[in-house]
């Protein structure tokens, strides 16, 4: 009799022991737009890996960084060494948190902002079919 209290007393302290190890982490349900798991997916099973993009250059890469900031940005080179961040289908000037973020991007890669054409306007065409005078951009060099 004695030694069947035992092995259950092993077995529900293995199992408790086990129990407290598992952290399940917040328990939220919902997730924003931009997750594919909800925090609790992600603290629970641990082989859902997210699908983070290899960039190839410096560039593609702050792309990607400013499109988390605010959608739509394309970044080109004018000239070898200068880029242009233009937000071709917002159809108005960048909110005032995410213009400071976007140039902080810039400006903590090492990149050099020309304050001379960067301008967050929106500037719309005459003639409404056709595409906008000006849209939200960032001139700089690397």
């Amino acid at each position: 009799m004695n030694m069947i209290k035992t092995t259950k007393m092993i077995k529900l302290k293995d199992i408790l022991k086990e129990w407290a190890e598992v952290d399940t982490g917040p328990k939220r349900w919902g997730k924003p737009v931009t997750d594919k798991y909800t925090e609790f997916e992600k603290a629970t099973n641990k082989a859902l890996n997210e699908d983070i993009p290899e960039f190839s250059t410096r560039i593609e890469a702050m792309e990607y960084e400013m499109n988390k900031i605010q959608k739509g940005v394309r970044i080109s080179e004018r000239e070898p060494g200068r880029y242009r961040a233009q937000w071709s289908y917002v159809r108005r000037p960048l909110s005032p948190t995410d213009w400071r973020a976007s140039i902080k991007l810039v400006t903590d890669v090492g990149g050099k902002i020309d304050k001379e054409w960067t301008r967050n306007d929106y500037e719309a065409n005459y003639d409404r079919e056709e595409p906008p005078e000006w849209v939200p951009s960032i001139y700089f060099t690397l």
